[in-house]
């Protein structure tokens, strides 16, 4: 069945399954933040008209001094692109042909990516057992096969995320193996108690960091997404970008929400009191819930098949979303965003009656 590769797509879920779309839908299968800023906080419709009109700076130089000086970096270590994917699909042009490795299950996009460019694919898949989690000394040793090694922190779809000891050791490892570490931390911003890569940009001129301003700030249909990186590696991405990439638009829009520090704070607050609400009573429910620290999770009914829990919240115009294309998943799972209260009372509804069905 040709499924949606990827969340936020309810038209074409419905379609795909056959089901009729309800005339309203609540959305799980997108993880971008479910709490909205007041319009007035907004830029103004004068200003949108404005910046929909010009072209953008094609070097993206003042989101990047703005960028800089939030993350504490230098603006030689930062890059610009349209969203997190495109960093991704550009990273793989740059390591075209290379040997890489995948810390999976995990977003789907790298492997295609890679895969699209030449480069042979080693993956090593965690699982429920583990919680998810990767031995150091079986990561040690998918390093010394590669040239790269892609990973996800906190990952998606788990929710998951390496001890910071751990994955400092294996920065370091691939350095002085002069291996490639990219790490997606699209998601950072709703960790809770969390920590960044970014500081070990200076230490490590073999550490790639990817940020996305998209899932934190409500900018899927602007796209914005930036690279960490040494400077020579910077310097390539921008040779391989095609022009213009980063719209006026999404670059003014970045700028005006990056102060949003508080903001930034209350989210991940509420989505981490959020999470260890839903995910209790869904534990207590019968349900088995990934050890997410982000704003979504795996779910699987414990003595019941996933497929059809699935058309039954669909039915309920419940849209979650499916794992087929997830390496090691392969659809037993549902991954369900964290969202605000009430959405998130309407799911736990639905899935405790589930239960007795």
């Amino acid at each position: 069945m040709n499924w949606p590769l990827h969340g936020a797509n309810p038209h074409r879920f419905y379609e795909t399954t056959g089901l009729p779309l309800p005339e309203r839908v609540l959305d799980f299968s997108v993880n971008t933040n479910p709490y909205t800023l007041p319009l007035a906080l907004w830029p103004t419709q004068a200003d949108f008209c404005r910046w929909a009109s010009e072209y953008p700076d094609s070097e993206a130089e003042e989101l990047i001094r703005a960028l800089a000086q939030t993350e504490q970096l230098s603006e030689q270590h930062i890059f610009v692109g349209n969203g997190a994917s495109q960093c991704i699909d550009l990273l793989a042009r740059l390591f075209s042909g290379k040997r890489v490795g995948i810390v999976e299950p995990t977003f789907s996009e790298y492997r295609r990516s890679c895969l699209a460019n030449g480069c042979p694919v080693q993956s090593l898949v965690s699982t429920e057992e583990s919680s998810w989690r990767h031995e150091l000394s079986a990561l040690l040793d998918l390093l010394e096969q590669v040239d790269v090694l892609f990973l996800c922190q906190p990952n998606n779809p788990t929710g998951t995320a390496m001890e910071k000891e751990s994955l400092y050791t294996l920065v370091q490892a691939a350095d002085e193996r002069r291996k490639f570490v990219v790490i997606d931390e699209a998601f950072y911003h709703f960790w809770d108690g969390g920590y960044t890569t970014l500081p070990w940009i200076s230490s490590f001129p073999h550490l790639i960091v990817v940020r996305s301003l998209t899932k934190i700030y409500h900018l899927a249909g602007a796209r914005v997404g930036y690279v960490a990186a040494n400077e020579t590696i910077v310097e390539k991405l921008k040779a391989l970008q095609p022009a213009w990439s980063v719209s006026q638009l999404a670059q003014q829009l970045a700028l005006h929400f990056l102060p949003m520090r508080e903001f930034v704070r209350h989210t991940r607050s509420m989505i981490a009191s959020e999470r260890q609400r839903v995910t209790s009573i869904l534990r207590e429910a019968g349900y088995y819930v990934s050890p997410s620290v982000a704003n979504f999770y795996l779910l699987r009914p414990l003595n019941k098949p996933v497929e059809p829990l699935l058309y039954g919240l669909l039915k309920e115009g419940i849209v979650p979303r499916h794992t087929l294309n997830f390496q090691g998943l392969n659809g037993r799972y549902l991954r369900l965003a964290v969202k605000t209260t009430e959405e998130n009372d309407q799911l736990v509804s639905s899935l405790t009656r589930w239960q007795t069905w």
